[in-house]
């Protein structure tokens, strides 16, 4: 018996840790980052987020809540098309760096969350993009939720839900390459 009680507590402490990621394909890569000042700054900044998005037949743009008169695209090139990038559900990315390490590391690393709200797309199944706020935030202007992007994408403002989908983020500094991949 208390075998089965201990199998149980394990099995259920590693499907929580595995529920940080979303299970919703997402793929973007760029190199180098540096020639992209908004998301440079996103990748090496602490509290710095971006968002990505790729509004259709156009470049894939980068945008900041703190620079907001500053925008960087991203050509629309064959290649990328090749790399069928994924830009999540929402087809938009937040990208940055938290304030606040995550819990047994050191420093903080480079995070992505979906521009979608979460709430919105699973409790109506509809895809609303979340809108960028300087200090950490972002909004849902459909269900007034919050929420912290220094703060693993919890909801601060608004009725309790669900935290934002994110996704597997590496950023390697030497050679200032940014993988977005959960495939």
């Amino acid at each position: 018996m208390l075998v089965v009680i201990i199998a149980t507590g394990i099995v259920s402490s590693c499907e929580k840790a595995d529920n940080r990621y979303s299970n919703f394909e997402a793929y973007f890569t760029y190199q180098p980052v540096s020639a992209k000042p908004n998301l440079y700054r996103s990748c090496t900044s602490l509290g710095e987020f971006c968002s990505i998005t790729f509004p259709p037949g156009q470049n894939y743009v980068i945008k900041s809540p703190s620079t907001p008169s500053s925008i960087d695209y991203i050509p629309r090139t064959a290649l990328n098309d090749y790399s069928r990038f994924i830009l999540g559900i929402g087809n938009g990315l937040i990208i940055g760096k938290p304030v606040l390490p995550e819990m047994l590391e050191e420093e903080s690393q480079v995070t992505c969350y979906d521009l979608c709200c979460p709430n919105c797309h699973q409790n109506h199944h509809i895809l609303k993009q979340l809108t960028l706020q300087t200090g950490g935030k972002a909004n849902c202007s459909s269900c007034q939720r919050t929420y912290d992007l220094n703060n693993q994408g919890i909801v601060v403002k608004g009725d309790a839900g669900r935290s934002l989908f994110r996704y597997y983020a590496n950023y390697y500094s030497p050679t200032l390459k940014l993988t977005i991949n959960n495939r």
